[in-house]
């Protein structure tokens, strides 16, 4: 299925669905005129002519029926790519970040245990508090959620 950027001008070749979506639409192909009905136009031929004044004819098509066609639009299904906005792509890096942070729950718990040592839970403390940071910097590009 074809994908066009966001104003249906311009066919896209590549796209990044990290950065944008693709939403379901269509493109108008071509538009159709009403078409009249017309009735065929026929007449009758003598195929054979008896002695007692009968005859046999057959009915010859001269202009076929046109079948009358209301007006018409012809449709092609297309996809919409839709850039995300800067409020959507922070959202989505936040609601990653915090994934990340729930993966990492049961080592800061196992840690809290002394189920692990600070050695080996000292990168992931890192990471976690660089996580965190980031969410609060995203979070004031999205409004303070």
């Amino acid at each position: 299925m074809k994908v066009y950027n966001e104003e249906k001008t311009q066919l896209l070749e590549s796209y990044d669905l990290e950065k944008g979506y693709l939403k379901p639409d269509k493109l108008l192909v071509a538009h159709h005129e009403a078409v009249a009905g017309v009735p065929a136009k026929w007449h009758y031929e003598t195929v054979k002519t008896y002695p007692n004044g009968g005859k046999d004819v057959k009915k010859v098509i001269d202009e076929p029926e046109v079948e009358a066609v209301e007006t018409y639009d012809e449709f092609e299904n297309i996809q919409v790519y839709i850039p995300y906005t800067e409020q959507e792509l922070a959202q989505r890096e936040i609601a990653s970040l915090k994934q990340k942070l729930f993966e990492t729950d049961y080592k800061a718990i196992k840690y809290a245990e002394g189920i692990i040592g600070a050695e080996e839970y000292e990168p992931i403390k890192a990471e976690r508090n660089a996580w965190r940071t980031r969410i609060n910097e995203l979070e004031a590009v999205v409004g303070g959620k």
